[in-house]
């Protein structure tokens, strides 16, 4: 069984290093501003530094931004509750404001920690799990069916650690693996193909894994998009809750 507030507070620690912040800023109200710092123990989603990156836990927000922003930030956040700057009309306005300096917006991560015990998974009937490790993970690249749960090559950032395959007969319906986001903390992907969704497979897979992730003495996370309902509820049908929601900014395609 996890421990929801050892969890928790093991998150804020991890996010707390990379916003450069304090763990308790996570909980705070109002606005913490930081300086990004790439910390080396942070998830490596990227190799630069963030130019704006910002996370709420539903109270204040903290924020690590390139200094540039520093002065507009503090302005457009003064007498705002931190949580609601992730809102659309407030996030439209941080749009404004990053376009000026060559950025945008990335789409909004909710993300989940596990609240407590894993449910037991029980496949539905007629389908089999088969796991890989490792080593073995490499016979699912080149990857294009499933790029939430396994890379699509093989990635020292976040390296495939363990997958599990719901089969049914030779067939892989639905994959769901934790790339090793940290050495600690591994983020829960899943993919069903169109034609086995909704028969339950995504949620029973997702809790096998979690169960093997705890084994191992590791601890899940696992992020969805705003609008992906049947992810989120995924996630809270296999023991996760709602922990907090990140943001972040890119330079546009060209």
């Amino acid at each position: 069984m996890f421990d929801k507030r050892k969890c928790f507070a093991d998150m804020l620690a991890q996010l707390a290093l990379e916003y450069n912040a304090q763990p308790a800023d996570f909980t705070a109200e109002g606005l913490t501003l930081t300086e990004p710092r790439l910390h080396p123990k942070r998830r490596v989603y990227t190799h630069e530094a963030p130019f704006f990156q910002m996370a709420t836990t539903g109270r204040g927000a903290v924020m690590t931004a390139d200094p540039v922003l520093h002065d507009f930030m503090r302005r457009f956040a003064d007498g705002k509750s931190g949580h609601w700057l992730f809102e659309r009309p407030n996030l439209a306005v941080i749009e404004a404001e990053l376009n000026r300096h060559g950025f945008t917006l990335t789409q909004t991560f909710h993300m989940f920690l596990p609240g407590g015990a894993v449910p037991k998974a029980v496949m539905p009937k007629g389908f089999t799990v088969r796991w890989f490790d490792a080593e073995s993970v490499s016979a699912l690249y080149p990857n294009a069916r499933f790029p939430n749960a396994v890379g699509a090559s093989p990635n020292p950032d976040r390296p495939d650690v363990i997958a599990a395959a719901a089969c049914d007969g030779d067939e892989i319906a639905a994959l769901a693996g934790p790339p090793a986001d940290t050495a600690d903390f591994w983020q829960v992907g899943i993919d069903v193909l169109p034609e086995y969704r909704g028969r339950g497979v995504g949620k029973m897979l997702v809790r096998a894994l979690c169960a093997a992730i705890e084994a191992r003495g590791k601890m899940p996370f696992y992020g969805a998009s705003l609008s992906n309902l049947h992810s989120q509820n995924i996630a809270l049908e296999s023991g996760f809750y709602p922990a907090w929601v990140e943001v972040s900014s890119r330079k546009p395609a060209d």
